[in-house]
């Protein structure tokens, strides 16, 4: 009786041990308040240190490979992807924006997730004819349920004096 117990949870755990873990699909989304340049997603080219940013005269000088189409990429539980947040600006004056905290979609798959990307209560600045980018980094647990998940930050456009204020590294530090 002992064998055919044991033989019968090894029957039944089998495919959840054995099991390969389904792609989730994410999305990254955006919503633009008074700021209309557009966010880009791009994988990472070579090896730039997390949160990397910099605001420079052509995509070229920044670390990134092929762009992420539709800002939507596959990635199995237990697994990490980094990636870099592209902002051109296209007109002749400095734009200032900060990033409102992202929300999940559907809310009930926000657990098992982490993305380090750019909602920190930090301003950023990209100079006239340039282009910004920082490397960010999303990681998905084990154990995460769901097939598919977007996340949606805010882009909201501020002035230079509010800028100012929130420039400094007190976005970095913990509370």
């Amino acid at each position: 009786m002992r064998v055919f117990r044991t033989l019968l949870y090894l029957v039944l755990l089998f495919p959840l041990v054995g099991a390969a873990a389904e792609p989730v699909r994410i999305n990254i989304a955006w919503e633009y308040v008074d700021f209309t340049q557009p966010m880009k997603l791009y994988e990472v080219k070579g090896r730039p240190r997390l949160w990397q940013m910099e605001s420079v005269k052509s995509l070229a000088d920044a670390p990134v490979g092929a762009p992420i189409t539709e800002s939507s990429f596959l990635i199995e539980p237990g697994e990490e992807k980094r990636f870099v947040l592209v902002l051109h600006n296209d007109s002749d004056e400095t734009k200032y924006f900060f990033a409102a905290p992202h929300t999940a979609a559907p809310s009930a798959y926000a657990l098992g997730f982490m993305f380090k990307c750019l909602c920190i209560n930090k301003a950023y600045t990209v100079g006239p004819r340039e282009t910004w980018y920082r490397v960010v980094k999303f990681k998905l647990f084990d154990g995460f349920v769901g097939k598919e998940l977007t996340l949606t930050h805010g882009v909201i456009g501020i002035d230079e004096e509010r800028a100012r204020a929130f420039a400094n590294e007190e976005g970095f530090r913990e509370f």
